[in-house]
């Protein structure tokens, strides 16, 4: 992005953030297009907002090829919401509108794909359009950093990970635009301190009880982390019109004991209430290396109702009398049929 409409962008948003009252919004700086060399997020109180743009904003300029990346870290556990508004646009607003997608990927060697949406469930407030997209619920595996990519469709992100894209092309109506960027959840892991040198004949310190465990709301479910296909370095494929299972494992951790899954109440697929349980594994397999004993269950495909364009699938059930919830990335492989991601954009109002 040029100078021009770095100020473009930063003079768009700025009646909004003042309206909203976000102290810490602050506007994207050019430079992030590669997941190797992503943009730091400011967290503060848990929340980072940032206001950016796909390519070019102005109407007048053609749409061009871009993506952007950030980065943040968070504590193992963390439920963090990704949420992009702003995207989609009244045609009266003078401003091009842009159909996102967003990604959120691990921070190892191959930067490995954890989930990605396209279009969001409803339309929440900040937004006219589902293509707003959003990722609910994602489950911090572990304590460290973690890096959101933003795009347009149908410049989805590939699911082999490394932040590569499955198209070149750009859609000339709404392949380009301002977005804001908002990541709610976070708890930023303490900064670890030198100790000091140890004091001779001084008696150890007492050690302090272990916290609590969060309290979880009744009638919320608790999220939890869950590994489709596991240990299958790419994203889970999903055939939905093949015969057999898919297996899921879900995760435990320090406040998740995934053995004691009331197995008889899971449910599992494109929307999370599909009845396609077949079996669990009788011993706890530790899929993850973590020490923890997961619970790994098998699916019935066909039931599982998946369809070309869901990017991720949904795990429910109940554990000690609590409903928990947990999310993973797919690719659903079927031939023969279109894409469920369909829009008018001709339209840019709500959907």
């Amino acid at each position: 992005m040029n100078r021009y409409l770095r100020y473009a962008v930063a003079a768009a948003f700025a009646a909004g953030s003042l309206a909203t009252s976000v102290a810490h919004a602050v506007i994207e700086m050019e430079g992030n297009d590669s997941i190797s060399s992503p943009e730091a997020l400011q967290v503060i109180n848990g929340t980072a907002e940032v206001t950016g743009s796909i390519g070019n904003t102005s109407l007048s300029l053609p749409a061009v090829a871009d993506v952007d990346f950030y980065w943040f870290e968070a504590t193992e556990g963390d439920v963090v919401q990704i949420d992009i508004n702003g995207g989609m646009k009244d045609f009266a607003s003078g401003w091009r509108a842009v159909d996102t997608v967003i990604a959120v990927f691990a921070s190892d060697l191959n930067f490995t794909l954890l989930r990605q949406n396209d279009d969001a469930d409803d339309v929440d407030f900040g937004s006219i359009s589902t293509s707003d997209s959003r990722i609910v619920d994602f489950v911090v595996p572990a304590t460290g950093r973690y890096i959101v990519g933003v795009s347009s469709f149908p410049r989805t992100f590939n699911d082999m990970g490394g932040g590569g894209l499955t198209s070149t092309s750009v859609d000339p109506n709404v392949g380009n635009g301002s977005y804001t960027l908002t990541v709610t959840g976070v708890t930023t892991p303490p900064v670890a301190e030198t100790p000091p040198p140890p004091v001779a004949e001084t008696p150890p310190a007492e050690e302090l009880p272990p916290p609590p465990p969060p309290v979880v709301t009744p009638g919320q479910a608790k999220k939890v982390g869950i590994d489709i296909r596991p240990r299958d370095a790419r994203v889970a494929r999903v055939y939905p019109n093949a015969d057999g299972t898919v297996s899921v494992a879900i995760l435990s951790s320090a406040t998740f004991d995934a053995m004691k899954v009331d197995r008889r109440s899971l449910t599992f697929g494109a929307e999370g209430d599909e009845l396609s349980y077949v079996d669990c594994h009788r011993e706890g397999i530790d899929v993850n290396r973590d020490r923890r004993r997961d619970l790994v269950c098998r699916f019935n495909v066909r039931k599982a109702g998946f369809d070309v364009g869901d990017l991720e699938g949904v795990l429910r059930g109940t554990a000690e009398g609590s409903q928990f919830e947990g999310r993973g990335p797919v690719k659903v492989v079927m031939k023969g049929k279109k894409r469920k991601h369909q829009h008018n954009h001709h339209a840019r109002g709500r959907d």
